[in-house]
């Protein structure tokens, strides 16, 4: 369960951040020394994009990112010549040094780095941000569970909360078929309720999990899609002539069917997001949306706590 998992997870804030940077820094070096053997075994070919997909990073690199990140290795052409870029040594030995082809990317949270689709070949662009757990380390988490119960004051409705999270941090290939719209007044602590849920998903980088606004929520490029957890901050229609509007607009995030969601990323060929994600709305309003007294995809809760004292925000 959840909350097991969360009594293990106490991390402290600059040791995190100095650990975030330094596990960059060190990726960024070991990246330039692969050598040219290892290209083909870390790299694929994506042919959507004439692209090279990392399947540990789960990065895509253009053709010529690719040349300038290994413009350093000694590339000669298996037909004679001088020296080439790496990019067209690749591709020269590809076949014949086992490297995959693949058809293009997809975003699919809990499946391997490459997926078999009818077409072919698939790079997965989802990577596990979940963090390996210390079972030997005890931490007290019944201040935030005193936290929660003010928040939540209907037991029933706490473990169904309790239950969503602890079925996305264990099933990441499922989608829950409905969303949470948690209002309260600001301040009284909402993002605290749900922070150790985010950590336990993303860990120390916030991984796969994707912060818009209400007003943002429909971006022609759809970044936001490419998450296991989808936070709307601020949701509220701005007038009434959107009476409905933002909540069909937004159906297809909070269910599946649609089983795929198509994400545009700028330079690149459009791919699809498996619509597994999670949505957390958060306001401040009373009436933040407007939906139908039949509606099943929000699971609405309102907080009646008042705003958090600034002693208690500092022990949680």
């Amino acid at each position: 369960t959840l909350l097991p998992a969360l009594s293990k997870l106490h991390p402290d804030e600059k040791v995190l951040q100095a650990a975030i940077q330094g596990i960059a820094q060190i990726e960024e070096k070991q990246i330039g020394r692969i050598t040219k053997d290892n290209l083909f075994k870390r790299f694929a070919y994506l042919t959507s994009d004439d692209a090279y997909f990392d399947m540990e990073t789960r990065k895509v690199y253009a053709r010529n990112v690719f040349n300038a990140t290994y413009r350093h290795l000694e590339c000669f052409s298996k037909h004679g010549g001088g020296k080439i870029q790496a990019s067209v040594f690749f591709d020269e030995n590809r076949e014949r040094k086992g490297a995959l082809l693949l058809q293009g990317t997809l975003y699919a949270p809990g499946e391997s780095d490459i997926v078999m689709k009818r077409e072919g070949l698939y790079g997965n662009k989802w990577r596990d941000g979940r963090m390996a757990v210390d079972k030997t380390v005890k931490a007290d988490i019944e201040p935030w569970l005193q936290h929660c119960r003010l928040l939540v004051s209907n037991p029933n409705e706490l473990d169904h909360l309790f239950d969503m999270m602890a079925y996305k941090l264990q099933h990441p290939n499922v989608k829950i078929n409905h969303g949470v719209l948690h209002a309260g007044v600001e301040g009284c602590g909402k993002d605290t309720f749900w922070a150790p849920f985010m950590w336990a998903v993303g860990g120390p980088h916030g991984d796969n999990h994707k912060t818009v606004s209400g007003k943002t929520i429909n971006s022609q490029w759809g970044y936001h899609l490419e998450s296991e957890i989808l936070v709307i901050n601020e949701l509220r229609e701005s007038s009434a002539a959107e009476r409905h509007a933002m909540a069909n607009d937004m159906k297809p995030l909070l269910a599946a069917p649609p089983e795929l969601l198509e994400v545009n990323m700028k330079g690149l060929h459009p791919y699809h997001a498996l619509n597994r994600m999670f949505v957390v709305a958060f306001s401040n309003s009373r009436s933040p949306i407007s939906l139908s007294s039949q509606d099943r995809r929000w699971f609405v809760i309102w907080s009646e706590a008042p705003r958090m004292d600034s002693a208690v925000a500092d022990v949680l």
